[in-house]
């Protein structure tokens, strides 16, 4: 190739490069000029015609009244220590996904793009030597699957499940020894039931319901598949978990419930009412989804927009990426594309005490736009929201009273932190306990100072 082609070359690759630059740029602030129009609909609070046809302003104004829950600002009781700090837990590959055990919060759980899932003990990365957090993440017991793994999740039965790249769902049984090693390996099927959980594109969630040994995973093949796991021993339930772990025999007998089929892409779900409910998201839809598992998963719908939106009534500027319910499950925050997170009271199908479907607050401070992969996370007490952001590689803190944002971990003028930008976090329901995974190779453990 001649010097003239060359240069020319040069030049169209640097225009190319700037060029899209640019085109992120105006993303970005589209995204934003989009958020600011969704405030302008809210403080305008314009009713439909439909609702004043019908009569029900007044109802409609009722409904837009503050949560009595939410009038005080938080006690300041959240994670703001990053008390463990875990390099290279995959290795020279990014850790993509983490969670807690449900039951004393003390194993971790994480998922990464070399296609580990790693458990450890984090808080053996708190002994008094310099060596100490090297020698948790050597001594971590690692399971490997097919594909890198995306999204994990933990039940009280000491099962991991994990989802990836590939559309598979792996479920791994631990174990705890008496010096606090950790000992796993894959439950294998029983024979009985369904061989796998599979999906035909990757796993967007996998989610343990609380009661229950019932998982729901999401894919982006537009379903999400409902399963009663059981562990068994010759074809025998087992009563005593630890006996699952001490037996070669035992295995896994997976019940396929009920598989949902949407048009989209489902983006984020939840359990809800103590596993009796199950809330998800459709891409390029304008409400979330409640499902009755109580009655044959009967739906209910919730409009995004809240009760009064100006007569944008199937029209939302923004797709909501990850969903998270709040300690007494009487909240739902909804982490947008569009930097903006939403609280809304959930819809209780079950009947009862069934809440109004009203937003009660939109969080903002924040960035977050298509290429985004936002998530929130609710403190121990549920006076704060914890979320991530584009344009740094802090964890904002919002004071769901004020709305406000309270602090950054690990922002500008902090020591301790990330690096890079984070890509999963979780909060435990039972300790101020916090767990970050960053695109620096990291996992950090967020610890209150109190």
């Amino acid at each position: 190739m001649s010097t003239p082609v060359r240069e020319e070359n040069k030049v169209l690759r640097e225009k190319v490069k700037e060029l899209s630059a640019k085109v992120k740029e105006l993303n970005l602030s589209n995204q934003t000029l989009l958020a600011e129009v969704e405030i302008y609909r809210k403080e305008a609070a314009v009713p439909s015609f439909s609702k004043l046809a019908l009569g029900n302003d007044e109802q409609q104004q009722e409904q837009q009244q503050p949560s009595e829950k939410f009038i005080a600002s938080g006690d300041g009781i959240y994670p703001t220590v990053p008390a463990a700090s875990l390099p290279n837990l995959h290795s020279i590959s990014n850790p993509l996904c983490c969670a807690l055990d449900p039951t004393n919060g003390t194993i971790l759980a994480s998922g990464g793009a070399d296609g580990f899932i790693s458990l450890v003990t984090w808080g053996s990365a708190l002994a008094p030597n310099a060596n100490a957090a090297a020698d948790t993440v050597s001594g971590a017991c690692r399971i490997q699957c097919d594909a890198p793994v995306i999204c994990v999740s933990v039940c009280k039965s000491k099962i991991v499940a994990a989802g990836s790249m590939d559309g598979s769902v792996r479920l791994v049984r631990y174990e705890q020894g008496a010096g606090g090693g950790l000992t796993a390996r894959v439950l294998e099927s029983s024979g009985e039931g369904e061989d796998e959980i599979r999906h035909s594109k990757y796993v967007k969630f996998v989610v343990w319901s609380e009661s229950s040994m019932i998982l729901a995973t999401g894919s982006a093949d537009g379903t999400v598949q409902f399963s009663k796991v059981t562990q068994v021993i010759n074809e025998s339930s087992i009563d005593d978990e630890d006996e699952c772990m001490e037996t070669e025999g035992c295995k896994v007998k997976i019940e396929k419930l009920r598989s949902l089929h949407f048009n989209g892409v489902v983006e984020a779900g939840c359990f809800l009412n103590g596993g009796k409910t199950f809330c998800l998201f459709e891409r390029g839809t304008s409400y979330l989804s409640y499902f009755d598992l109580n009655d044959g998963f009967k739906l209910t719908k919730q409009s995004l927009n809240g009760t009064i939106t100006g007569g944008f009534d199937d029209h939302v500027s923004f797709t909501v990426m990850h969903l998270c319910a709040s300690p007494d499950e009487r909240y739902i925050c909804a982490a947008t594309d569009s930097s903006r997170n939403i609280i809304l009271e959930i819809i209780n199908p079950q009947g009862g005490k069934a809440g109004s479907g009203t937003i009660i607050r939109d969080l903002y401070g924040h960035k977050n736009d298509g290429y985004s992969q936002p998530k929130v996370a609710w403190s121990k007490n549920g006076q704060y929201i914890f979320g991530t952001t584009q344009e740094d590689c802090s964890i904002c803190v919002w004071d769901v009273a004020s709305a406000s944002i309270r602090k950054k971990l690990g922002g500008a003028g902090e020591t301790n932190g990330h690096e890079k930008q984070i890509r999963d976090i979780f909060s435990s329901k039972i300790s101020d306990t916090l767990v970050s995974a960053s695109f620096d190779k990291s996992v950090i453990v967020w610890l209150n100072e109190f």
